[in-house]
């Protein structure tokens, strides 16, 4: 009975810290994706073969709009800090 108790307080414990780590890996994912659509853009590739990769990637609507927002960044922001500032803002939500 005494082995259950600690089990399930250890278990206890352990759920948030996998919660946490789950959501920064998730979050690490969809900035790379923001990252690789950065690029493209860098790359030349047409918002619509951007925007039809991340609407398989992610859904349609989601997908249309990050397209669309990378797309309109200014040339010169398309930098590093777009992937760490969309991970920032995910690690918050």
């Amino acid at each position: 009975m005494r082995n259950l108790v600690v089990l399930g307080l250890v278990l206890a414990a352990a759920t948030p810290v996998s919660a946490q780590s789950e959501k920064a890996a998730r979050c690490e994912t969809s900035a790379k994706m923001v990252m690789e659509a950065v690029q493209a853009r860098k790359d030349g590739i047409s918002l619509k073969r951007t925007e039809r990769e991340l609407r398989r990637a992610l859904d349609r609507d989601t997908g249309a709009s990050l397209a669309q927002w990378i797309y309109g960044l200014p040339e010169k922001d398309l930098t590093l800090d777009v992937g760490r500032t969309w991970e920032q803002q995910c690690l918050t939500q």
